[in-house]
């Protein structure tokens, strides 16, 4: 896949943005810019020194799954470059593979490394209600940011939920997020409530994560 891209607030304003459900040769794009994205989640995941790990962990526990694991996945593809992403879970889909994961986990980074990779990112779970559309995933490439990326992915999730006659939109943000707080909040996400764990405080660096969520009906 390309990686070679002009550069481009104009362009993005045109047609060239292309929103589409994500698909298997999308896996180690998306994966890339989930590490860009969400340093922070992979380092308190994998381990500081084990980013590469855990990405490939994470490839290998998706191409078992297959298509199951990008459900609900969207991308935001740019001069045949995925450049943004965004994914919407609502309860029929179910939950992932937890056998293929685990056992794609192991073969990667060990029995050890699987438990304590699949612990920590358990912490990071929800329980999405029969009426929910979750976002999860919003994450655009660096030099793209700040030009409506982001928005036009939760408009397409959004409209995904809506089909599915979904009655609401959530999603967590940590709190110190200042740049998603405010993007959610204009996208017309209210704060709900927060969640406290010292156990993501000491994984991952973030104490509090505010659960928002948007009325579709």
């Amino acid at each position: 896949m390309s990686t070679t891209i002009s550069s481009t607030p104009q362009i993005l304003e045109r047609s060239d943005l292309c929103i589409r459900l994500a698909c298997l040769d999308d896996i180690t794009p998306i994966l890339t810019l989930h590490y860009e994205a969400f340093a922070d989640k992979f380092g308190g995941a994998f381990g500081a020194d084990n980013a590469a790990r855990g990405i490939a962990a994470l490839e290998a526990s998706w191409r078992r799954q297959g298509m199951r694991a990008l459900r609900g996945m969207f991308v935001a593809e740019f001069q045949g470059t995925v450049i943004g992403t965004t994914t919407l879970r609502t309860w029929e889909m179910g939950c992932d593979d937890s056998d293929a994961a685990e056992l794609a986990f192991q073969q990667v980074l060990g029995l050890w490394g699987a438990v304590r990779s699949m612990f920590a990112l358990s912490l990071l779970d929800h329980r999405i209600g029969r009426s929910e559309g979750f976002i999860t995933d919003v994450a655009v490439l660096f030099p793209f940011r700040r030009h409506g990326i982001a928005r036009t992915l939760l408009n397409r999730a959004e409209e995904e939920a809506r089909l599915r006659r979904k009655e609401y939109l959530g999603l967590y943000v940590s709190s110190a997020n200042t740049g998603a707080l405010t993007l959610y909040h204009r996208q017309g996400f209210q704060d709900r409530h927060v969640r406290r764990s010292w156990l993501t405080r000491l994984i991952f660096g973030q104490r509090e994560w505010i659960y928002m969520r948007k009325q579709l009906a």
